[in-house]
């Protein structure tokens, strides 16, 4: 998935409980991705960190050289 592909899986049980997985980001950034949840929402109670979690971003860098 590419940063353009966040994908945030809601899903709310039988007691009203709601929990979320967040796909296609990788590294702390999740945790801004979904602070508007986080605010809308309420008290977090736990979080699982999946594997992406504790990867490093993926930067996408450009260089440019002119040759004369």
């Amino acid at each position: 998935m590419s940063a353009d592909n966040i994908e945030l899986e809601i899903t709310i049980d039988e007691k009203g409980d709601i929990s979320y997985t967040v796909n296609g980001v990788k590294g702390k950034s999740c945790t801004e991705t979904t602070r508007f949840l986080d605010e809308a929402l309420g008290e977090v109670t736990n979080r699982d960190f999946k594997r992406d979690y504790y990867q490093r971003p993926v930067e996408a860098t450009t260089r440019v050289t002119a040759r004369r």
